[in-house]
């Protein structure tokens, strides 16, 4: 898929040194098997057998993975970077539920990124929709056909790529001795909130 492509390429360039990449193998994501289980369900179900599953089972299944991606983002909201995350992912659901389960894409994106077109009444995770609701959500841009990664994405997608390559370079800036797990930052926001509360007291 297009986001995690974009995704990873943003991670990895936070990984210019031997430091940087230990300092991000520090890193620790709360339930990361959700993320990873939404991704292998929508390119195994949704990619590979778009012309075998029923357009309602289809439909279905989209909207679960992102279930799964909202639990993901709810359990590590104090990251950095996760609220840029945060906002893609809804943009994408807001507009996948407004189309029963499909996200639109732009007709003039859709063939410029040489897709092929939809049959009547077999579903795909994103189609040029004749009568698409909410489309600037959709996906409206395109990576032409003929380059590398070629395909349509949203705007929720720019941002969920930003977000884990903020998230990748913040975290990756710390310095050498410090190893946040979720949970340290949690305790540290916590004691950032205390000061600020003390502060406008005083």
């Amino acid at each position: 898929m297009i986001v995690l492509a974009f995704g990873a390429i943003g991670v990895l360039s936070s990984l210019w040194s031997v430091e940087r990449v230990r300092r991000l193998g520090c890193l620790r994501l709360r339930h990361v098997w959700l993320v990873w289980s939404a991704f292998v369900a929508q390119i195994v179900l949704l990619e590979a057998m778009s012309g075998i599953l029923p357009k309602w089972l289809g439909e279905l299944f989209h909207l679960g993975t992102y279930a799964l991606l909202v639990t993901f983002i709810v359990l590590n909201r104090n990251l950095p970077g996760a609220l840029v995350i945060a906002a893609g992912t809804a943009s994408n659901l807001i507009a996948i539920t407004a189309n029963g389960g499909t996200m639109p894409a732009r007709a003039a994106a859709w063939t410029l990124a040489g897709r092929p077109p939809v049959p009547a009444g077999e579903f795909a995770n994103s189609a040029a929709l004749s009568d698409p609701k909410l489309l600037v959500l959709g996906d409206v841009f395109a990576v032409p056909a003929g380059w590398p990664l070629a395909n349509v994405f949203s705007v929720g997608d720019v941002l969920i790529v930003a977000g884990a390559t903020y998230l990748a370079h913040r975290w990756c800036a710390q310095p050498a001795e410090t190893e946040w797990t979720v949970g340290d930052a949690e305790r540290s926001l916590g004691a950032v909130h205390a000061a600020a509360g003390t502060h406008h007291t005083v």
